[in-house]
């Protein structure tokens, strides 16, 4: 059953280096690996490093389920982009991405894409996993933006590429974990990425192109340094920032398409004082 939950990227490059058990005791209920790597029909962990390493990877994940962790999910893409399937045949990949996320106990998978790619193969991808493992859950980490200003938002890989959304359409994403941060472009209501506002306002109007049975969630960044342009863009943002990012949640945590908070990341949050997480997690 979908449910609303705190999602968290943890980055496995990052100090402070956290485990998954940490972060499900510090109250994120959803952890996201940043990154796994796919690569032609071949799955991994990228670069093969993560805090823990090696076989403890399925003994911290056990840790982080026993500590409140619902779901462990691995992301594939980001910034350096480790997502490269190269038209490999679906089925297989498909096969080999569910053997990976079971051998280590992730729940779930994270599609993180930030090029221009195939939106039919996505598509087709997605429908394979759900066809092979009803059970493991699909998110995406869309970004956003629109044609033009005060105009409908739109989900996109990168620029204007709208590759997610034969996928949104079809209904092959439980949870979409939208990038609210990065684009100073869109405008809506003469609000944009740097207004904390954005967050019930980007909700509201992406409910419009996002089908009832896909939860909505609308991340943001642990911190100023944690993006590039957000709400933190501001040299002195206000000292309350964090009780506002709150009570935006709050402001829609009733729709049934609320899918709760994201956070990019995890590891900068803890060198933050866990700031985020402590001002959400009693919301969700």
């Amino acid at each position: 059953m979908k449910e609303p939950l705190i999602f968290g990227y943890l980055e496995s490059w990052a100090n402070p280096g956290i485990t998954f058990t940490q972060a499900a005791r510090n109250g994120y209920n959803a952890i996201v690996m940043a990154f796994g790597t796919i690569n032609g029909s071949q799955v991994s962990i990228y670069d093969n490093q993560f805090v823990p390493s090696g076989n403890q990877i399925a003994q911290d994940i056990a840790g982080a389920k026993a500590a409140g962790a619902r779901q462990i999910i691995c992301s594939f893409g980001g910034g350096n982009n480790t997502y490269l399937p190269d038209n490999a045949a679906v089925d297989e990949l498909a096969a080999n991405i569910i053997l990976f996320l079971k051998q280590y106990g992730f729940t779930g998978i994270d599609f993180d894409l930030e090029i221009n790619t195939s939106d039919s193969y996505l598509d087709n991808l997605c429908a394979a996993i759900r066809s092979q493992a009803p059970d493991i859950i699909i998110t995406g980490a869309p970004q956003i933006n629109q044609a033009t200003p005060e105009t409908n938002l739109y989900l996109v890989t990168t620029a204007h590429y709208q590759d997610y959304q034969l996928a949104i359409n079809n209904k092959r994403f439980d949870y979409l974990l939208v990038q609210a941060y990065n684009n100073p472009s869109p405008e809506l209501k003469m609000l944009g990425e740097s207004n904390v506002e954005f967050i019930s306002t980007s909700f509201r109007n992406l409910k419009l192109s996002v089908p009832d049975e896909t939860l909505i969630v609308i991340g943001e960044p642990a911190a100023k340094i944690s993006a590039g342009f957000s709400i933190f863009t501001e040299s002195d943002p206000s000292a309350d920032i964090y009780q506002k990012i709150a009570a935006q949640y709050e402001a829609i945590k009733s729709d049934p398409q609320f899918g709760g908070a994201m956070i990019w990341n995890i590891n900068q949050d803890a060198a933050n004082n866990d700031l985020f997480i402590k001002s959400v997690k009693s919301l969700i």
